[in-house]
């Protein structure tokens, strides 16, 4: 189930970077609904409060997210499939993620996904 919502998230991506709002919050409530079921709200903000503490756009630090994603998903991708949805979707952000609007945009993307999944009851 998840790789065909994650190719489809990850075909509006360029979109979300670019300010589509509408996009935005209709792809964060796909995906925080999608990861409701198993991830707990501690493995997403693990990572989203590391994209918080950067005030600006830097390019180097955000790149350095990407290994500690794969890592995370790697541990904990037997029990916990959508982690490895939500790694996979934030990896194509980043990639992307070329411009001070883009990044912000990410993090907005992120934080809906945040919302959402605690919306749809993901565990604390």
């Amino acid at each position: 189930m998840g790789d065909g919502i994650v190719e489809e998230i990850k075909g509006e991506l360029l979109s979300i970077l670019d300010g589509d709002s509408e996009k935005l919050v209709n792809n964060a409530k796909k995906l925080g609904r999608h990861l409701s079921g198993r991830l707990t709200t501690s493995q997403i903000r693990r990572i989203f409060s590391e994209v918080k503490q950067m005030e600006n756009y830097d390019k180097n630090r955000l790149n350095l997210l990407r290994p500690k994603m794969a890592y995370t998903a790697a541990r904990h991708k037997k029990t916990v499939r959508e982690i490895v949805d939500l790694q996979e979707v934030l990896d194509e952000c980043i990639k992307n993620t070329n411009s001070e609007e883009r990044f912000k945009n990410f993090g907005d993307f992120f934080e809906a996904i945040l919302a959402y999944h605690r919306y749809y009851g993901g565990k604390e």
